[in-house]
């Protein structure tokens, strides 16, 4: 019997992804990691994820992938994700598409709803030994029928390892700051004056956060410099 992924032969999905990247069709996003292809077939819709690149780049991205394959097993029956099918020739990572707009995007029916949810979901992951990282980007977050998070990209994650690991239990503790963060910023729309007295438990800001902030500021402040100097 052929190995399958998703009841799809894997020749037949290794060939499909092969003329999809060679001919630039099907292509559902291109992002820093990796181009995003749509399948779609009478019985499924799938999401596959292909390193971008060549050389150590490659190399670098497949890793990611092969990052956010071991978070999926780590995360397998949690709610609030999609599916993971497999990681086909250890190189393209077979997720189920999920139909929702990203959060910047999409309009919440039920603001209370879908923070109570999105918070949860983030505790979910701590507990089973997942921090994300990455939720300040919000493509990470879709809404799905206007009330329901799904959390995707976990490229960047960590996840929590057993034994004296200390590098490994500061990233956790960090990304885990990182995740709770993002979710108040995003309730409250950087609006951190606000918060509740029941969210405030969750912002922690870190050094590295204030950091990567100066350096923004920085930025900006020198490109609108430039950009008077060219008027």
């Amino acid at each position: 019997m052929p190995k399958t992924i998703a009841g799809i032969p894997e020749d037949v999905l290794l060939e499909w992804i092969t003329a999809s990247l060679r001919e630039r069709q099907n292509v559902l996003g291109r992002g820093y990691q990796c181009h995003t292809l749509l399948y779609r077939d009478a019985e499924r819709s799938l999401v596959v994820k292909a390193p971008l690149g060549r050389g150590l780049a490659a190399y670098v991205r497949r890793r990611m992938l092969q990052n956010e394959f071991a978070v999926y097993g780590r995360l397998c029956g949690l709610p609030g994700l999609p599916v993971c099918h497999g990681f086909l020739k250890k190189r393209f990572l077979v997720l189920e598409f999920i139909a929702g707009v990203p959060i910047q995007n999409a309009r919440l029916t039920d603001r209370d709803f879908f923070f109570d949810t999105l918070l949860r979901q983030i505790k979910n992951l701590h507990r089973a030994g997942v921090a994300h990282g990455d939720l300040k980007k919000k493509d990470n977050i879709l809404v799905v029928d206007g009330r329901y998070p799904v959390l995707l990209d976990f490229g960047v994650a960590v996840i929590r390892k057993s034994g004296l690991l200390p590098v490994n239990r500061y990233l956790f503790s960090l990304f885990k700051k990182f995740d709770f963060n993002a979710y108040v910023k995003l309730k409250y729309r950087k609006r951190i004056d606000l918060i509740s007295a029941a969210d405030r438990p969750f912002y922690h800001r870190t050094v590295v956060e204030m950091t990567s902030g100066r350096v923004k500021s920085i930025y900006l402040k020198m490109k609108r410099w430039l950009i008077g100097k060219k008027l």
